[in-house]
């Protein structure tokens, strides 16, 4: 089978080495490997393999967003240490010691690239907890600026109902005058004696 290096990846893809050993740790179980530790290799397969993570994570998508379609294409990998551990019972002392360095060595590397895929996961819940913030905010301006101006119309229709209101009743008061003159106090006054002097009369 023909194997290939991270670095040889790395140069067929036109990525930093750094980047393909950042996606073999964050999406592992979905790339395959022969050997352990610092033999490991990986099938000429795989090169599609992080292909698709660096056109996923290049156009916008997040680690989970990548992570279901590695899982909609791919097969995942099967750990299989506890039957390896099993079979070191079968070997010398020393060939048993070498093996459970290697084995504690692997899983090392996958506590690590645990960490790492924790981590990636946090910063994309924060940019998304973020991202809510900021459409709430927004939403909240906006309503706020729609009640300020609901606000402001209420009142105008409030002055000019006020205003209507005290026209109409002075209408109303102006034909009422009208309509029955009031006399001055001396008229009325007047009034009264002359009739009380004619009765009188």
């Amino acid at each position: 089978m023909n194997t290939l290096t991270i670095a040889e990846i790395a140069s067929r893809l036109d990525l930093p080495e750094s980047t393909v050993r950042y996606y073999r740790d964050r999406f592992s179980e979905f790339v395959p490997v022969v050997g352990k530790g610092r033999q490991r290799r990986y099938p000429s397969d795989a090169v599609e393999i992080f292909r698709t993570i660096a056109d996923g994570l290049r156009n916008g998508h997040t680690a989970i967003m990548v992570e279901e379609t590695l899982g909609r294409l791919y097969p995942r990998n099967i750990e299989t240490s506890e039957t390896e551990l099993a079979q070191m019972g079968t070997g010398t002392p020393q060939h048993m010691a070498q093996a459970m360095v290697q084995v504690l060595y692997q899983q090392s590397e996958e506590i690590q690239a645990m960490r790492l895929s924790l981590e990636q996961i946090k910063g994309d819940l924060d940019h998304q907890h973020e991202e809510s913030v900021s459409v709430l905010a927004e939403a909240f301006d906006k309503l706020k600026s729609h009640l300020d101006n609901q606000d402001s119309q209420n009142s105008r229709l409030a002055r000019e109902r006020d205003q209507f209101i005290v026209s109409q009743m002075r209408d109303m008061l102006q034909k009422s005058q009208a309509q029955s003159p009031v006399k001055p106090w001396w008229q009325k006054w007047l009034g009264r004696n002359s009739s009380g002097s004619s009765v009188h009369s």
